[in-house]
């Protein structure tokens, strides 16, 4: 409560605001190359949860997207003229913004992302930010490789991509789709996948378009889309029934971890993508969806019954030695710890190997063991 924050926040927030969000305990200072940050860790009215305020601006919070279930009604709720389909691929997400002529990566929360960070020389044109200092880049890290994510991505082989997915300009706004297209393109930078643009007005064959995208991003193991306003409008998300499979193969040896309604989610979705495409369930994805419901979370029991903690184990390249200490560090303070295992130089790179110890997962099994009892 009697935490100390710098006097530029005042330049962004009225004094009754600071205080709230004081009391609240929702902001959050840090440092990052001796420059001093402050977090928003919980959404305040215009201001969504992981805006940053330090000294010479403000770094928006990236908004929610609303979520679909059923893909033909809710365009046509929601889109009453041009809109463009973009692919949704399962990473990370980051902003970049060029601080004091550095770009660094910020992460959805609202913390500087020392991986991201590190690499960002290796993802995109820094010269971008010769031309635009005070835009900011909206983008997805994918792929193996990555510090967040262990689930397999299957187009994505070596190495860690960013596709960039929005942009927001000096005054944090966001520019309409068909002009940061063109500012993309002209620094070539690796966009998300894209379809349109489409109009619903002129009938059903353009939502039918729509529909065979999905289609074929579901045969090829895809996440999904995120259909856009070419004007007017907010964005809505929607995800392939594949992607509900393989969400649930990635994380249920998380499953005393994560909150169960993230399981029932991707159970609804599935179910909600078979009725409007009348595609029955199918033996190998009912059989790949027990798999994933009981044999990990079964493996997971029996390794923590035998004396093991829960775990995941990652394998990252970055291009300075200390940024492995910082990764470390940022990754403790989410409250799941983190052991390094080895750093090893590898051509301009040095590869760092380490786990992650999901304590509460970890301690929740071994209760019930024990014979513990518990209110639920």
């Amino acid at each position: 409560m009697n935490t100390p924050y710098p006097d530029f926040l005042e330049k962004h927030l009225a004094e009754k605001d600071i205080t709230t969000l004081k009391e609240r305990e929702s902001l959050h200072t840090s440092q990052f190359n001796n420059i001093t940050f402050v977090r928003l860790s919980q959404e305040y009215k215009c201001y969504p949860r992981g805006t940053v305020f330090y000294d010479k601006g403000i770094i928006p919070g990236y908004p929610k997207i609303m979520r679909i279930l059923h893909l033909a009604n809710g365009i046509n709720r929601y889109f009453k003229n041009k809109f463009y389909v973009e692919e949704k691929v399962d990473g990370y997400n980051v902003r970049v913004a060029a601080i004091n002529e550095t770009p660094i990566a910020f992460t959805r929360g609202g913390f500087v992302c020392p991986f991201t960070t590190d690499r960002i020389q290796d993802l995109i044109d820094i010269n971008f930010f010769n031309e635009y200092p005070e835009y900011i880049i909206c983008c997805e890290v994918v792929g193996p490789g990555s510090p967040y994510n262990t689930e397999i991505i299957p187009y994505i082989d070596e190495d860690v991509v960013l596709f960039a997915f929005d942009l927001l300009n000096e005054k944090g706004n966001h520019l309409p789709v068909e002009e940061r297209y063109r500012i993309f393109e002209r620094f070539n930078m690796q966009q998300i996948r894209r379809w349109g643009p489409f109009n619903v007005s002129g009938g059903t064959s353009d939502v039918d378009a729509v529909k065979n995208i999905i289609l074929e991003l579901d045969r090829d193991g895809r996440e999904g889309i995120v259909i856009k306003p070419v004007s007017d409008g907010k964005p809505v998300k929607y995800v392939t029934l594949s992607s509900c499979l393989r969400d649930l193969q990635a994380t249920t040896h998380l499953i005393t971890e994560l909150p169960t309604g993230f399981f029932t989610q991707r159970i609804l979705r599935a179910v909600f993508f078979c009725h409007e495409f009348g595609i029955p369930f199918s033996s190998e994805y009912l059989i790949s969806s027990a798999k994933a419901l009981y044999l990990i979370p079964e493996e997971t029991l029996r390794a923590v019954a035998e004396g093991e903690s829960v775990k995941e184990f990652f394998d990252v390249r970055v291009r300075n030695k200390n940024t492995v200490d910082e990764l470390i560090h940022h990754l403790n303070r989410s409250g799941v710890r983190t052991q390094l295992v080895s750093v090893e130089k590898s051509g301009d790179y040095y590869r760092a190997k380490f786990y992650r110890i999901y304590i509460k997962g970890t301690r929740k099994l071994r209760h019930r063991l024990m014979g513990k009892g518990f209110f639920d």
